[in-house]
């Protein structure tokens, strides 16, 4: 019953893969999808020719030179456009069912190709790893609507990236292990063995990596891993390289430079300002108005 559910699903949403209102209409050719064509004369075009524009660049592209700023010659090209990438609109609009922007669905085309749609369907969660700010219940819904098993895999390690990549939305590199094996339990319902075999999956495909911090774990998306090894790496060797930049005579140095520019520095600035004379790396901090900049 579930699957013939998601067989008759697929049958509708092909039914009606175009946009079915002329603003999704404007939207798609305002995307800079198709040269020559922007916001302004997207609106131009689609105020003329409302349900028939789609009719007009496929059969009567000439029409498109009744728009003020759209020449015979321009009228050809940008129609010729418009039907060569008439793929990627088949995709705009069979992901704008589910909320997904016509930005992200250039993403989804670049990485996918011709055959998106059909690899959508065999696995929904793989906008997750190609898309950026979408609503994973709305990729979840479109999935469990296509058939897809309320515990497979593919669902189970959707939601463990889902939850590392909303971490990384608040600035946050990792998570502790417990609290993302908890999130993933709260969104998809599912136990927290299964959740452990396919973080074992994900670690295995390179796509999630675990890090033992004396007596916790932490677990990264793999690029945030390897971006944040890549950065201790290199101050590390900044840190061990030699001070070329150091100055014998710094009091000395600062004093003259206070003169020469007219202002004082207090304690605590001259202890930053020394510190950066003494190491390659250092790390200010402080509130706005406490002149940081200067120290760069």
């Amino acid at each position: 019953m579930h699957q013939e559910y998601g067989r008759q699903f697929k049958i509708d949403t092909f039914e009606k893969l175009m946009p079915e209102t002329e603003e999704a209409l404007e939207k798609y050719l305002a995307g800079g999808i198709i040269k020559g064509i922007g916001p302004a004369i997207a609106k131009k075009i689609v105020k003329a020719f409302g349900k028939e524009t789609i009719s007009v660049f496929k059969f009567e592209p000439i029409r498109l030179s009744q728009i003020k700023g759209i020449s015979e010659t321009k009228a050809l090209e940008i129609a010729r456009e418009f039907n060569e990438k008439w793929e990627m609109w088949q995709i705009v609009s069979f992901l704008e069912k589910f909320g997904i922007s016509s930005s992200n669905s250039k993403r989804v085309y670049d990485a996918l190709g011709i055959n998106a749609i059909q690899e959508i369907e065999a696995n929904p969660y793989i906008l997750i790893d190609i898309t950026y700010g979408v609503d994973f219940k709305k990729i979840d819904k479109m999935a469990m609507d296509l058939g897809l098993p309320y515990n497979s895999d593919k669902r189970i390690e959707s939601g463990i990236k889902y939850g590392l990549i909303l971490a990384t939305y608040n600035g946050h590199t990792c998570v502790a292990k417990p609290n993302l094996i908890q999130f993933v339990i709260d969104i998809l319902d599912v136990s927290s063995e299964e959740i452990e075999d396919c973080l074992i999956n994900l670690i295995g495909k390179k796509q999630v990596v675990v890090e033992k911090r004396e007596d916790s774990e932490w677990a990264y998306l793999y690029p945030f891993y390897k971006a944040e090894q890549n950065i201790a790496e290199k101050l590390q060797i900044l840190m061990n390289s030699k001070n070329t930049k150091h100055i014998k005579n710094f009091i000395q140095e600062m004093k003259e430079q206070e003169k020469l520019l007219d202002l004082e520095l207090s304690d605590k600035q001259k202890e930053a300002v020394e510190a950066v004379n003494e190491n390659n790396v250092c790390i200010i901090t402080g509130g706005p108005g406490t002149r940081k900049n200067y120290y760069n």
